[in-house]
């Protein structure tokens, strides 16, 4: 038997903290308190699973989740870069295309805006890829239902997006996080796992 308390509570605390800064952000002047909430809450997170996955003897729950957190916050964070020297770019140009120079410098910034939101959209499928990953290996380890839920919803959230739908969907799958983390026992008995991972 291994003991996951440490884990279990780590994963709570951190998946609350991801819930409250992700869905808070819009709230004028706590944006940035909210991003630092979420980042904690995204360390506090691999931290769990880091320990869970040494202990459980595998590190694939900690491996994916922080490719997808790389992913996400890496890939955006140089996306946001050349998204803003685009602009500043195309500013500098007064948006006119008058003179050879200006053209260049203003397709230029075009580019890099288009660049930095295909760079986005990279970035939240795989960040998305491997957020489904983790969580459908986690249940496997674990056993906890709840972490599949939590997967099937981000997968689908992420699906549908572009609809508001999408959003609950997110929603709900880090309310399921939560609770798959509360129900996550507080021993467990250790062995080789050598089943694959479910199907996205």
């Amino acid at each position: 038997m291994v003991e996951l308390r440490s884990e279990r509570n780590l994963g709570l605390i951190g998946s609350v903290l991801i819930l409250v800064g992700s869905f808070t952000g819009v709230i004028p002047y706590w944006g940035m308190v909210a991003g630092g909430l979420s980042l904690v809450g995204e360390i506090l997170v691999l931290i769990a699973l880091k320990g869970l996955g040494d202990k459980l003897k595998d590190d694939r729950p900690f491996k994916y989740y922080l490719y997808s957190v790389i992913a996400t916050i890496g890939i955006a964070v140089i996306a946001i870069i050349f998204m803003a020297v685009g602009i500043v770019a195309m500013a500098s140009t007064g948006m006119t295309f008058n003179e050879t120079p200006e053209q260049v410098l203003g397709a230029l910034g075009i580019g890099m805006i288009f660049l930095g939101m295909a760079l986005i959209l990279a970035a939240l499928v795989v960040g998305i890829y491997y957020a489904v990953k983790t969580w459908r290996v986690t249940h496997e380890l674990t056993g906890v239902e709840e972490f599949d839920k939590t997967a099937t919803f981000i997968k689908w959230g992420a699906i549908t997006a572009i609809l508001l739908v999408g959003i609950l969907l997110l929603f709900v799958a880090a309310v399921y996080q939560i609770i798959a983390f509360a129900k996550l026992p507080e021993e467990l008995e250790g062995k080789p796992q050598t089943e694959t991972i479910n199907a996205l």
